[in-house]
């Protein structure tokens, strides 16, 4: 089996980084591998750069799955349903630091980064990223493509919508709704509701403009 990571920027390499600490506990792919459309080198970290385009040439979807390595919710969300339509399998990286509680579903593609806690009973989504050393309580709820930032601490009984990021540092009360496509600032505190669509900062974070155009990084 061949794994694709798609995107070899900063991210890409730390997913590179997890996928091999995931091969030294037992082999899971006899290839790993970048895909780029953008691509400038033909190696990143030791490991070939492929365009889609080629990626997609050399190794068919029976025999390679591929994993999302962008931090842009919009942008995680455009390359899974890119993916999907050429019939291929997203793969779920889970580093051995990690711990994943009883009866937790991580949907095809999450990623959960080193040192990190997912509770009991939680439901992530598709194509989520768990940043490392982020705390995820019980009974949560994880929309497709969300991104959760390193040092983040969600509490239980919590629903974050789908596209939804949360930025460094961020501890969210329990039972609270952070609706889908909102960005939390990095720092904020969140103590009550965020609607869908907004850009929310401070402490407690409140709303401060919509998310028009729906990104992160400008």
């Amino acid at each position: 089996m061949v794994l694709g990571i798609y995107g070899s920027g900063g991210l890409g390499r730390e997913v590179l980084d997890l996928a091999l600490s995931v091969n030294a506990k037992s082999i899971e792919w006899e290839k790993i591998v970048f895909i780029d459309d953008n691509k400038s080198v033909p190696i990143v970290n030791g490991s070939d750069v492929f365009s889609f385009e080629e990626f997609r040439a050399f190794f068919p979807a029976g025999v390679s799955k591929i994993v999302i390595a962008v931090g842009e919710p919009v942008i995680r969300q455009k390359l899974r349903e890119k993916v999907a339509a050429d019939g291929y399998g997203l793969q779920t990286l889970v580093h051995p630091s990690a711990f994943v509680g009883t009866d937790t579903h991580l949907g095809d593609g999450t990623i959960v980064q080193f040192g990190s806690f997912v509770s009991c009973n939680s439901d992530i989504g598709e194509n989520v990223l768990i940043q490392p050393i982020t705390c995820i309580g019980h009974d949560c709820i994880i929309g497709r493509d969300a991104v959760v930032s390193p040092l983040a601490a969600i509490s239980g009984n919590c629903r974050i919508g789908e596209r939804a990021y949360i930025g460094g540092s961020v501890p969210v009360k329990e039972s609270i709704t952070i609706g889908s496509d909102s960005i939390v600032g990095m720092g904020s505190a969140v103590l009550r509701d965020i609607p869908d669509n907004v850009v929310a900062l401070g402490n407690p974070a409140r709303p401060m403009k919509n998310n028009d155009d729906g990104r992160v990084f400008k």
